[in-house]
């Protein structure tokens, strides 16, 4: 897929001033991988036609220079554009529109502006080919481990209408409570590639990987050394930029707290799942997570809201829905049902609830809305 949070860069480097200090602004960030080449290399270079994003770095526009955009857009027609150079006349400018150039800026430009504008190019125009799901706690206990298993199970087996290509990672390195949930607690430490972490490919993939024998694959491990390690944010990023490059279907089960990668991720995702609990605190640490991601994604970024363990009750809700309407105008929300012995059970076996009673009202809840909302709909046609 495409969808990873590592961005693969081409550097078109035509300047005779030394692109030395951008290539190191770019390296220097983790979530980059960066190639040079110059425009005589372009039709021969293999990243043309699979980067995430395409620098072309000039000083004037001449006759030469406009040369390089169609031998761009012949390798790469819909990729990201961004052209640093001195300043354009208007009519350079003008004919930069032919070639859908998605930003310009002008030199001398900050460190900052460039990294700002790498990051706006790939989130708004990237384009996925296999679909990865956030499933987040909005307070800590809410329930989305639970919430993402099941949705990986449901993907799996009642979705998939060929063979399931699905997988479940559990970004949560304090407790790893994916592997506990389901039996199947990894023994590999996972920070034995954190001082290499570029070893990690689809061969690392292969062998981290467990089949669960519900259909899906589960890659989850307690090892909170992660979240503190120094090259931790590149592990992660290369982790999920392996895994979900290997599986058609991804979910994320995504921790409650911050960390320093987490934007990154949430900036590459399909859709949030956001799971919560039916209580004021609970209800405003949600809505300042769906304030954040429309700051990171936009108006019509897809997010679903679940109330998660409800109890009905004759007497209504303590919170009622005409409220949660008023809080949440723009944003779907539903409940997910309190049904603590099926749960309970599932978890002391280590099993999926599925397996215990295929019909509860919290599967079936849980597989209205992925079908509602198409989760396996690119990756099934």
């Amino acid at each position: 897929m495409n969808t990873s949070p590592l961005s693969r860069i081409l550097l078109v480097n035509s300047s005779s001033s030394k692109a030395a200090d951008l290539e190191n602004t770019i390296d220097k960030k983790p979530g980059f991988i960066i190639t040079k080449i110059s425009p005589s290399e372009i039709a021969e270079e293999p990243s043309a036609g699979t980067a995430d994003l395409i620098l072309v770095n000039i000083d004037h526009l001449g006759e030469d220079e406009l040369l390089i955009f169609p031998e761009i857009r012949a390798r790469a027609p819909e990729t990201p554009l961004i052209l640093l150079s001195e300043d354009l006349p208007p009519e350079s400018m003008r004919q930069l529109f032919k070639f859908n150039v998605q930003d310009w800026l002008q030199k001398p430009f900050s460190d900052q502006e460039i990294l700002d504008s790498i990051r706006s190019a790939v989130r708004v125009t990237r384009v996925t080919t296999n679909k990865v799901h956030a499933v987040i706690s909005c307070v800590g206990g809410a329930g989305a481990t639970t919430v993402a298993i099941n949705m990986a199970d449901i993907a799996a087996n009642k979705l998939s209408r060929k063979s399931p290509d699905v997988a479940l990672i559990d970004l949560d390195f304090s407790t790893g409570n994916c592997g506990y949930v389901l039996n199947m607690v990894s023994t590999f430490n996972l920070g034995t590639v954190a001082s290499a972490p570029r070893r990690i490919d689809a061969e690392f993939i292969s062998v981290i990987q467990q089949k669960h024998e519900g259909k899906f694959f589960l890659y989850s491990f307690k090892r909170p050394e992660v979240n503190t390690e120094i090259n931790g944010y590149e592990l992660v990023l290369r982790l999920l930029d392996a895994v979900t490059a290997e599986h058609g279907t991804t979910f994320l089960d995504i921790p409650y707290y911050a960390t320093e990668w987490r934007d990154d991720v949430l900036s590459a995702v399909n859709s949030c799942t956001l799971v919560t609990e039916l209580n004021l605190p609970a209800i405003k640490h949600t809505l300042d997570l769906i304030e954040h991601l429309r700051s990171l994604r936009g108006a019509n970024f897809p997010i679903q809201v679940f109330f998660n363990k409800h109890k009905s009750s004759l007497f209504g809700s303590r919170v009622p829905k005409r409220k949660l309407k008023e809080l949440f105008p723009d944003t779907p929300f539903g409940y997910l049902p309190l049904d603590e012995s099926l749960i309970g059970e599932a978890v002391d076996r280590g099993v999926l609830p599925s397996s215990i009673s295929g019909r509860a009202k919290f599967l079936k809840v849980l597989t209205k809305y992925m079908k509602s909302a198409d989760m396996m709909g690119q990756v099934e046609k």
